[in-house]
């Protein structure tokens, strides 16, 4: 049977990565810290498709975003080597050619990588469940890990800070438009990872006027906007 139906042998690991896992695997965080004393993961993935279940995944970026700032020294990129590279129409979404796909790392070192990037850091990304679908997926068949590390959801949180934007603004490029924030390049994870941070920023000094002080607080209010989407529905 193919996964998630049927049960994956994990890859070999040597002793150093076994060692790497198993401090992974201990990883928790304080959601009740300020969110101006939190440091967030924002992160970006590429993939072969939009099917979180089988599609490869084929880059992870991800920045830091520390003390009401992003951490320029604090960044990012990997690309997991692919056994066959994505067909001609996909790399023009992605831009990752046939040569780069096959010269990435070896998948379970840059899931490790990017667990050790990230830490006990919230995540946050753009419509963040597809990110955390995907790389949990690769955790958990890479590594035999399935973090609990809560998400935040940027794409979640804008409009329920900025409802009068919300009708014209769907996209990530919306957002930043909206708040005159000039990407430098998009459509690479790390690159669309960094856009992200910047609009984070925007949302974090936003919901800290709302008297939102707590991550706790933050999540709190998304879980409030889920309930209701689902009794209203």
């Amino acid at each position: 049977m193919i996964w998630p139906f049927g049960k994956r042998r994990l890859p070999a690991l040597d002793a150093s990565s076994c060692a790497r896992r198993a401090a992974l695997a201990r990883q928790k965080i304080d959601l009740r810290m300020p969110l101006a004393g939190l440091r967030w993961c924002v992160v970006d993935v590429e993939t072969g498709g939009l099917d979180t279940v089988r599609d490869p995944l084929l880059s992870i970026g991800a920045v830091a975003v520390e003390q009401g700032r992003i951490a320029l020294h604090q960044s990012f990129e990997a690309g997991l080597t692919q056994t066959q590279a994505t067909g001609a129409a996909n790399i023009l979404i992605h831009g990752i050619t046939d040569s780069e796909q096959r010269a990435g790392q070896a998948p379970h070192e840059a899931l490790l990588a990017w667990l050790e990037f990230a830490r006990d850091s919230p995540r946050v990304a753009f419509h963040a469940g597809f990110d955390q679908a995907v790389l949990q997926r690769e955790a958990h068949a890479q590594l035999g890990l399935s973090p609990r590390l809560p998400w935040f959801d940027a794409a979640v949180i804008a409009p329920l800070l900025f409802p009068a934007a919300a009708p014209h603004c769907r996209q990530l490029d919306d957002w930043l438009a909206h708040f005159g924030i000039a990407a430098y390049a998009r459509h690479g994870a790390l690159a669309d990872a960094y856009a992200t941070a910047e609009l984070w920023l925007v949302l974090i000094a936003a919901a800290q006027r709302e008297n939102i002080i707590t991550a706790h607080q933050l999540q709190r209010l998304t879980q409030a906007r889920r309930w209701l989407s689902v009794n209203l529905n």
